[in-house]
């Protein structure tokens, strides 16, 4: 596999952690407020940060509050999980690749999300690891964060 070189990791991906994140400690601790989300699930984010994700995955369904937006001024709220199958298949970041060159049985693939990231495979079923684990590597997100698509 051949990896383009390290670059500063891009705003979205950091969201997605941060959004990943709150998850994971709501699903650990239940309903919680801002400050025990702040404190607790170990982010480098400010107060001000982690309001503004839980407003986002607010909005998307991920996780409900017991106060209404309008009605929160003085008082404080209580974020929790909107129980779903897999709450955070929303946040999976889809990948698409496409096969860029093949020479000597080997497929070079190419990275639509990511420009400049290249990474080899043997077989064309292998396509969806190989490129899963290249864009973790890429990213520093776990493989299993990814779906990947593939054009021709």
């Amino acid at each position: 596999m051949t990896a383009s070189p390290p670059t500063a990791r891009k705003p979205q991906l950091r969201i997605r952690q941060t959004k990943r994140r709150i998850i994971s400690y709501l699903a650990d601790h239940g309903a919680s407020t801002v400050s025990d989300i702040t404190q607790g699930a170990g982010l480098l984010a400010s107060r001000d940060t982690i309001k503004a994700r839980l407003a986002e995955l607010e909005e998307t369904g991920n996780v409900r509050v017991d106060i209404p937006a309008g009605q929160r001024g003085g008082t404080t709220p209580y974020y929790s999980l909107i129980e779903t199958e897999t709450p955070s298949e929303t946040l999976k970041s889809g990948i698409t690749v496409f096969i860029r060159h093949v020479a000597d049985g080997q497929l070079t693939l190419a990275f639509d999300n990511y420009p400049g990231l290249y990474a080899k495979a043997g077989r064309f079923i292998d396509i969806p690891d190989v490129a899963r684990h290249a864009a973790a590597h890429h990213s520093d997100l776990p493989q299993d964060e990814f779906t990947v698509h593939i054009r021709f």
